[in-house]
């Protein structure tokens, strides 16, 4: 499943405890991008917190910060996010536009 990319290991550096996922991180990012794109917040900041409970349900309501966190780095990978590094062990994204190829 960790190969096939439906788990990952939590915390990373062990091969005991896993997270088993029912979409893929690729596609949890794709709702995450979707969710963003669909509320108006693109070129906006948001903290982990904002994703995770937002005013109105959404799929990634309560999502897991390890899965969150992997879905961003997606994210940040493809251009459309970047991690802003806050303190207390928070911090921020802001999302953009898809780039033009």
């Amino acid at each position: 499943m960790v190969s096939e990319g439906s788990a990952f290991f939590e915390p990373s550096k062990q091969t005991r405890s896993v997270i088993v996922c029912w979409q893929k991180v690729d596609e949890w990012a794709e709702t995450l991008f979707d969710w963003v794109s669909s509320t108006g917040q693109l070129n906006t900041i948001l903290t982990h917190y904002e994703i995770q409970e937002p005013p109105v349900a959404s799929p990634l309501s309560d999502i897991p910060l390890s899965l969150l966190s992997r879905a961003i780095q997606v994210l940040v990978k493809t251009s459309r996010a970047q991690q802003i590094e806050g303190t207390e062990g928070g911090g921020a994204i802001r999302f953009f536009n898809p780039p033009v190829k």
